[in-house]
């Protein structure tokens, strides 16, 4: 690795920490638990942990999982302690309750399965497996997939997000696996990953025969275009199905997805919300993607060896450009958005501020697992299964 290029990464390293310092010194006077503030990108406190809502999600499964790899990257314990009662006051809940709303998956892998990898510690496992059993109640039978939320009627191309604890703990009952192989499988039988290797970021389901009604975009431009995040989750589903899998159909899926993110890289490598919206150079990037991307596509280098240049060149282009204009000192992921949320259900909050900007929850994970496998060559820590 070029010496400067490192020492760019050690710095992001630092920015990081100065972040999850704070936090950590905070959490040591509460209690409750953090919540992810998306103005500032800082954190304020809850009583308790928020399990079942959409509008008010607390994103803990991020903030746990950034400070287990900071914990690596930095053997500072400190992290790793806080990380662990992090995983106590989220844990016991996740292994209590039946899933309404789908990122919980989230915070059972970022938190729970990546804590296990690195701490050993059972309960995490029987905390991690616990929510995955329950995960299966937000399975529609009809749909042969998961939905976004309970009750929603519709499934969504971010699902693939949420499942990694399943796909991981098929390492010893396969068939906690099963759901989420056959919400993939659906995902790419309905259309959400187009011909062309984009996305489409939803699909309509009938509230009574459960058939796909159309195609649609909830926070894209209009239901045709490409939604920058839908295009990185396609990528992080399927490369999380072939990861722990190694089937084939989920290899290509991921490559074709990766394929058309590669070829429509924009100058300055990072997208903004939305390639296909006419007014999108005055509009929001999205950090995210591209943070999601990157690690993506380092994977998939060492799957790929015929694409393994380009993709090599594209993450790294992008994740120096990610740490030079988009991460503060602070370790805060800037210019990020929730997209047009053009979709509002009837009593449900809006989320996001668009066209204005958010710090969101998701770039300030990834940003930190693009510095780990930058800076690591063994990733078995974030490996679904022990052959990857």
């Amino acid at each position: 690795m070029d010496k400067d290029y490192k020492r760019t990464l050690e710095q992001a390293v630092r920015h990081l920490c100065n972040g999850a310092d704070a936090v950590c010194t905070d959490f040591e006077l509460h209690s409750g638990v953090p919540r992810l503030d998306y103005m500032t990108g800082g954190y304020t406190w809850d009583d308790h942990y928020v399990w079942d809502s959409w509008a008010n999600f607390q994103w803990v499964g991020f903030l746990t999982g950034r400070l287990w790899l900071l914990h690596l990257l930095t053997r500072k314990q400190r992290y790793a302690d806080t990380a662990m009662q992090l995983c106590e006051r989220i844990g016991p809940v996740l292994a209590s309750h039946p899933t309404v709303f789908s990122s919980t998956g989230i915070d059972m892998y970022y938190a729970l399965t990546l804590g296990y990898q690195i701490s050993k510690d059972d309960k995490l496992k029987r905390w991690a497996f616990a929510g995955g059993d329950n995960f299966a109640n937000i399975f529609d039978t009809g749909a042969k997939a998961f939905l976004q939320i309970a009750h929603a009627d519709r499934i969504v191309i971010d699902t693939g997000l949420n499942l990694p604890s399943m796909l991981w703990a098929s390492q010893w009952e396969a068939e906690r696996a099963a759901l989420a192989y056959r919400h993939l499988d659906t995902v790419l039988e309905v259309g959400l990953l187009r011909v062309d290797g984009s996305n489409c970021h939803a699909a309509a389901l009938h509230p009574r025969t459960r058939a796909v009604t159309g195609l649609f975009s909830l926070q894209g431009w209009n239901n045709d275009s490409v939604w920058a995040r839908g295009q990185a989750w396609a990528m992080l589903g399927f490369a999380h199905a072939y990861e722990a899998s190694r089937m084939p159909h989920y290899l290509a899926a991921a490559q074709l997805a990766a394929d058309w993110y590669v070829a429509h890289a924009p100058q300055g490598w990072v997208p903004h919300y939305d390639y296909n919206d006419p007014d999108r150079e005055s509009l929001p990037y999205d950090s995210c993607a591209a943070s999601i991307a990157t690690a993506v596509l380092m994977r998939l280098a060492r799957w790929l060896p015929d694409r393994a240049g380009r993709y090599r060149e594209v993450a790294t282009e992008t994740l120096k450009a990610l740490l030079a204009n988009f991460l503060t000192s602070g370790g805060v992921m800037l210019h990020g958005t929730w997209g047009r949320m053009r979709h509002i259900e009837a009593g449900k909050p809006r989320l996001g501020r668009f066209p204005q900007e958010d710090v969101m929850p998701y770039g300030n994970y990834w940003i930190v697992e693009c510095l780990y496998r930058a800076l690591s060559k063994d990733w078995s820590i974030l490996a679904l299964n022990d052959k990857a």
